[in-house]
């Protein structure tokens, strides 16, 4: 019983790290959507020149991309291994809790929340 704990426990917390890791993703992705479309009001509207305006939108979308597409990755990487855990205990015998199912208040490496 106490693996069937630990086991559900650590496979919750990783799908409930996934979760933030998406959002997060997709938050960067909505910063920086903003912050180009900032920076193209400002090249429009003449407050910068070309130079300045192709590497102010270039740059806000290249970084805010690659922040929020490793946020997001991290996110998948975290539910796979999580899915993983839970098939390799299932295989083992050990029967893990579905998803969502409350465990005893416990964190997964064992001490109260």
């Amino acid at each position: 019983m106490e693996d069937q704990e630990t086991i559900s426990a650590k496979v919750e917390y990783a799908r409930q790290v996934e979760k933030v890791l998406h959002w997060l993703g997709r938050l960067v992705a909505a910063v920086g959507v903003a912050g180009m479309a900032v920076f193209t009001a400002f090249w429009a509207a003449g407050d910068l020149n070309a130079e300045q305006g192709v590497s102010l939108v270039l740059g806000t979308t290249l970084a805010t991309v690659l922040s929020g597409a490793t946020a997001y990755g991290a996110g998948v990487n975290i539910g796979l291994g999580a899915e993983r855990l839970h098939l390799a205990a299932r295989s083992a015998g050990i029967r893990p809790l579905p998803p969502g199912q409350p465990t005893s208040g416990r964190m997964p490496n064992g001490s109260p929340e």
